[in-house]
């Protein structure tokens, strides 16, 4: 499996559980995103160089940024806290989905609510 198709099914999975607060997975930018009026809301993914077949590391990271002026309220990443995620096939995914789903939970849902 290639980076990029194991980060779109790891973005759907969370489309789909996190839908009803408005994220939608976008392809383009690796990136599961909720637009407001003021802010984007953001989980960001990227893979490292060096991926196998059996070990594709990626960076999870939990952004906020103004929609105009571009200050950036938050920025969490789940490697500075020594979280490190392999999605390099389906048991790897669900292995990281709920890990994301808790960081999620606990990082940018209350910032989602103490902005809007």
């Amino acid at each position: 499996m290639k980076a990029s198709e194991a980060m779109q099914i790891l973005g759907l999975k969370l489309e789909e559980k996190y839908n009803d607060l408005g994220f939608k997975y976008k392809k383009s930018n690796r990136s599961l995103t909720k637009n407001s009026k003021k802010f984007t809301y953001m989980i960001v993914f990227s893979s490292f160089s060096g991926n196998t077949k059996d070990d594709i590391s990626i960076e999870v990271a939990y952004i906020v940024n103004e929609r105009y002026g571009g200050s950036q309220i938050l920025y969490h990443s789940l490697r500075k806290d020594r979280i490190y995620l392999n999605i390099a096939n389906e048991e790897k995914i669900e292995e990281t989905f709920p890990v994301v789903c808790e960081w999620m939970e606990k990082i940018l849902i209350p910032k989602i609510a103490e902005l809007e």
